[in-house]
């Protein structure tokens, strides 16, 4: 591709194609056919065969530009942050390396391996295909108050780690005082879901509340068919997608996560999940659920886009 050879025509020798350019000079071949033979300029072929016949040496000479501020294996580290999660940002890196580096380092670092440094997403995209499906969904429960709310079981799961490395673990429950909260090990799959969740705490939870509404986002653990069909005999909410803002436990998570104290393994982060969970304030809870036709409110002016909760 002629954008292609412009690029590798601007690009440094290699020390291969450098030893290739001195054989072919040596054995007499014009600057010319040396440089359509390894694809690179005629003045790059000509300025190495002169270092080559002034210097008697192939090597390039070190420039004179500022020192790199990392070591390799500072280098190393960053790399490896980024293949272990795709998603982390940059002032993530930047704060675990513990080392005075500014952005632009870990971004050239990152583009030496390949890799692209990520800005952290302020709130959802959304396609206006999404936005048309949250003014429905408003619009048909715009009229709902709180009465209407203490028969809905919100529910959600939410990761909890110990680094930007580290599995860590996810909890699920749902915000109200009788829940239990469920912490899981690993990836959460459909028959997961159903087994570890849905059979020994969801479905005894739901029989003893007559005309109990449950609510689950459209995670693919939830929409599994497995777990369609577990639920098939219950009420459940529809959900529409993208939408953090109306969902009182995205809140609940956040709240315990600014609570989280330094822990040094998953054993000690589980404890502290399961205690913080436990001391949490139940008028919070309650003032969240509560708040929920305010959001609705909130989104319909917002034309079905983000708003500030």
């Amino acid at each position: 591709m002629p954008g292609r050879r412009v690029r590798r025509h601007f690009s440094l020798l290699t020390e291969f194609e450098r030893g290739l350019i001195i054989g072919m000079e040596t054995a007499g071949w014009s600057t010319r056919r040396v440089a359509r033979q390894v694809d690179r300029s005629e003045c790059a072929v000509r300025t190495c065969w002169e270092q080559w016949t002034r210097d008697n040496t192939h090597l390039r000479r070190s420039g004179s530009g500022t020192t790199r501020k990392t070591t390799r294996r500072e280098d190393r580290r960053i790399v490896r942050q980024k293949l272990v999660c795709p998603t982390v940002t940059r002032s993530t890196i930047q704060s675990d390396e513990g080392v005075p580096i500014v952005p632009q380092t870990i971004s050239r670092r990152l583009a030496e391996a390949n890799l692209q440094s990520k800005r952290p997403v302020r709130v959802l995209p959304l396609t206006p295909k999404h936005r048309r499906l949250h003014l429905q969904w408003y619009h048909v429960r715009a009229t709902w108050n709180a009465t209407d709310l203490q028969n809905v079981v919100f529910s959600d799961e939410s990761w909890f780690v110990l680094e930007t490395h580290d599995n860590g673990v996810r909890v699920w429950s749902s915000p109200d005082e009788t829940s239990t909260l469920v912490v899981v090990r690993g990836p959460l799959t459909g028959q997961r879901y159903v087994d570890d969740i849905l059979q020994p705490h969801v479905g005894s939870f739901l029989n003893g509340l007559p005309g109990a509404i449950f609510q689950q986002d459209n995670a693919r653990p939830h929409t599994a068919r497995v777990a369609q069909d577990f639920l098939s005999h219950a009420q459940t909410l529809p959900w529409p997608a993208r939408c953090p803002d109306l969902s009182p436990i995205e809140h609940v998570w956040d709240q315990l996560k600014h609570q989280m104290p330094l822990c040094h393994s998953v054993h000690d982060l589980e404890v502290a999940v399961q205690d913080l969970w436990v001391h949490l304030p139940q008028d919070n809870i309650s003032r969240l659920i509560n708040t929920t036709p305010d959001r609705v409110a909130a989104c319909i002016a917002a034309g079905g886009c983000s708003t500030r909760y």
